[in-house]
């Protein structure tokens, strides 16, 4: 008989109160009348091909570290940043976006990406832009009173089957009432 050994390693370890942050948020739209931010899915192993830059959101209601590609604050500034120096690049950000809540932390290059935090996707939009943006669950502070659970979008051919099998007893409501863990009850096809 061959048996072999196998050791398992997890994919991503996540502590308790990052997995119950996640669970808060999962299926959820936040809305605040000024930005909203629909959730999705969980980016375990981040792997982008352009440059990201990490931005603080801070409104009314939510306080959270996310990031942004580079190629879609380009999209948003309308102009190419590859070439900008840091420090202009903060201050473009915050003549476009402070009104938002979003802040310039820092630039990411290639080199650090692989030590970013599980990243989960959501679509961040106010009422000048639209973009996606990673949010970090770990530092995210929400207020649930501005969470809305997502509308579910259930195809339109799907079809719900359902199986019911009535039985028939010979028992009353004061017995089949009075009946403990202990008691036997016979059951068998009519």
């Amino acid at each position: 008989m061959n048996h072999d050994i196998i050791s398992l390693k997890s994919y991503r370890q996540i502590s308790n109160n990052v997995a119950a942050q996640i669970n808060t948020v999962a299926g959820h739209c936040f809305d605040n009348q000024a930005i909203h931010l629909d959730f999705g899915k969980l980016v375990l192993k981040p792997e982008f091909v352009d440059e990201l830059v990490e931005i603080t959101l801070t409104h009314i209601g939510i306080d959270a570290t996310g990031y942004l590609r580079i190629r879609d604050i380009q999209r948003l500034l309308g102009l190419e940043v590859k070439h900008l120096d840091r420090g202009y690049l903060a201050y473009l950000i915050a003549q476009n976006l402070a009104e938002e809540g979003v802040q310039y932390v820092r630039f990411i290059g290639q080199e650090d990406l692989v030590d970013l935090p599980l990243l989960m996707t959501c679509i961040f939009q106010c009422s000048r832009i639209s973009t996606t943006l990673y949010l970090a669950p770990e530092g995210l502070d929400i207020d649930t009173e501005y969470l809305q659970s997502k509308p579910q979008c259930l195809p339109k051919g799907i079809q719900l089957s359902v199986s019911w099998t009535p039985f028939e007893t010979y028992l009353s409501h004061d017995e089949l009432s009075t009946l403990s863990s202990e008691d036997l009850v016979l059951l068998y096809p009519k």
